[in-house]
């Protein structure tokens, strides 16, 4: 309100209290009420320009299929590569809602021909901000968001199964695994690592250290691709051990071997800080083959009949207890195939 100076009262009959009065009745008409100030809308969460979104039950990103730049291309999950097809520039509106813009086809995440019923197609569509590309983005707690769109109030929805190539949908929010999603930048590390070295190190010291920090670099950049695991490991050297070894408390450690000082026993190590031989239940889960993604993981790459086996702390196929099983190919499939074990409860 603009400041405002009284005169004094002229002529007879005014009082103090008249006057009063009649500057609130003036107050009033000019101004208006006093009414309480509405609340600014709650800030759409995970907002940036280089966002890789991430599904909590298979793992999988958000995904331009087949890198379509035309109107109405669609929108399925893939195993997140880090591509620009699996980037989107995530921006407040300010109103409470966000726009979702792929990187590569420049379009928008939209509520695909303004659908209302549950089940319905998402797809991309040339950016022109209708309640149909607004998204409300709120966090649900432990790094996850609900992904909301304003004009149906659906929520954004995968498949449960890990299998590439899933449609997104939106359907009736009920919270769970598959209407949940990690919005963050790809090069920010979700598992880390210290590796502990001497204050004077020796020549073989010197020599063991940069092995195992290659090693572990190499195993944590294929982790950080593909895997939701927060994590931080603590590594040394210590060379009474024969080969290496990990404990669920999140300790690694390498012996003197040099020929375990590469990327494939890093894996195989980082699986048993997550639960692998180490959980108290992960036998028998492996005895019920109680893995509801990780089995239908696994079947996808080696048929029908594949099953996960589990034995003396260790776990195959793609378990990489042997270096004659390490390759490129092992390498991804064990860190997709124990991240699905681990969200199915390892």
């Amino acid at each position: 309100m603009s400041r405002t100076t009284t005169s004094r009262a002229r002529g007879r009959g005014w009082s103090l209290g008249s006057a009063l009065l009649t500057s609130l009745a003036l107050c009033l008409a000019v101004f208006g009420s006093a009414s309480p100030a509405s609340a600014a809308p709650t800030a759409p969460v995970g907002t940036g320009t280089n966002q890789e979104i991430r599904n909590q039950q298979n793992t999988l990103c958000m995904d331009d299929y087949a890198f379509d730049t035309q109107p109405g291309a669609e929108v399925r999950q893939w195993t997140c590569l880090e591509g620009q097809n699996q980037l989107w520039a995530i921006t407040n509106l300010g109103n409470g809602y966000a726009e979702i813009k792929n990187r590569f086809s420049n379009l928008c995440l939209d509520n695909y021909n303004f659908a209302t019923t549950s089940g319905s197609e998402v797809r991309q569509w040339s950016c022109w901000g209708g309640d149909v590309q607004q998204w409300q983005l709120t966090d649900v707690g432990g790094g996850w968001t609900e992904i909301r769109n304003k004009y149906n109030n659906l929520c954004l929805q995968s498949v449960a199964s890990p299998a590439d190539g899933g449609l997104l949908s939106q359907v009736t929010c009920d919270g769970t695994g598959v209407q949940r999603w990690r919005l963050t930048d790809p090069n920010v590390s979700k598992m880390t690592y210290t590796l502990y070295e001497s204050s004077s190190p020796s020549a073989d010291e010197l020599d063991a250290y940069a092995r195992i920090r290659d090693a572990m670099d190499r195993a944590l950049a294929r982790y950080n691709k593909f895997n939701n695991t927060w994590r931080h490991l603590n590594v040394s050297y210590a060379p009474g051990v024969p080969t290496a070894e990990a404990s669920i408390n999140g300790d690694i450690r390498f012996g003197s071997n040099r020929s375990y000082m590469v990327e494939g026993t890093a894996l195989h190590e980082i699986s048993h800080t997550v639960g692998v031989g180490t959980a108290g239940h992960f036998q028998a889960k492996c005895d019920a083959q109680d893995w509801p993604s990780a089995l239908p993981l696994l079947k996808s790459w080696d048929g029908p009949d594949a099953r996960i086996n589990c034995g003396g702390s260790h776990m195959w196929p793609y378990g990489l207890n042997y270096s004659d099983e390490f390759s490129e190919t092992a390498f991804d499939r064990n860190v997709r195939l124990i991240q699905a074990m681990h969200h199915d409860g390892l």
